[in-house]
């Protein structure tokens, strides 16, 4: 999804805010959120966003790696890697405003109707808007998502290491934002969750209960 489209949700929703008699019941939540958690969830959204990135870049482009062995003419002897899997390229995509974390401008800050749970969730997917957004409420807060970049940018400034060990690696592991987002950097704790897991066990019981009733 471009900015402009983007651009013209957040207007949607705001020219919604201004009108008289607004309930706040139209797909849309207000009210502020657990920071921490919004980090995390943005941790792994960056994650799945580099693993997109590096999956479409040309294999077959490579970089010379110096390898710090000395040729006989005195140049460093190098090896070739994938470009995309080097240093180069992944520094480039970790930092700047038009880096990787430009991405989450397509992103949007919501909670799911049916469990409460946070979600930081792609607007526009494969061209077509995301199915899941009539899934959730949109929470409305002062900073209008711009966060959600600002995090982007705190998580690979602060581990950008942590992310170069896994990202220049033969093979990434299936279970990679797990890795990353909550062994490596401990930015998901499983507290997090433990209220939305309480609530959706209610929610389970509840069922139970009507449907023997019935």
């Amino acid at each position: 999804m471009n900015s402009l489209k983007f651009l013209l949700l957040v207007t949607i929703i705001n020219f919604s805010l201004a009108q008289p008699g607004y309930e706040g019941n139209e797909n849309l939540y207000i009210g502020n959120v657990d920071g921490k958690i919004v980090k995390c969830l943005v941790c792994k959204e960056t994650v799945k966003e580099v693993r997109d990135a590096q999956a479409k870049v040309d294999p077959k482009k490579k970089a010379e790696v110096k390898a710090g062995r000395f040729n006989l003419d005195g140049s460093l002897s190098g090896q070739l890697i994938e470009f995309r899997k080097s240093e180069q390229y992944l520094t480039e995509l970790f930092e700047g405003d038009e880096g990787i974390c430009k991405t989450m401008d397509d992103y949007a800050k919501a909670k799911y109707k049916s469990s409460g749970k946070l979600v930081v969730l792609k607007m526009f997917v494969d061209g077509g808007m995301n199915p899941l957004m009539s899934e959730v409420d949109f929470v409305q807060d002062q900073d209008l998502n711009k966060s959600l970049k600002h995090y982007c940018l705190e998580v690979l400034d602060e581990f950008d290491e942590v992310f170069l060990e896994y990202f220049m690696a033969p093979a990434l592991p299936k279970d990679l934002e797990d890795k990353i987002c909550n062994e490596r950097t401990k930015l998901c704790k499983p507290e997090y969750y433990e209220e939305v897991e309480v609530e959706e066990e209610e929610e389970v019981v509840e069922k139970s209960r009507f449907e023997e009733e019935l």
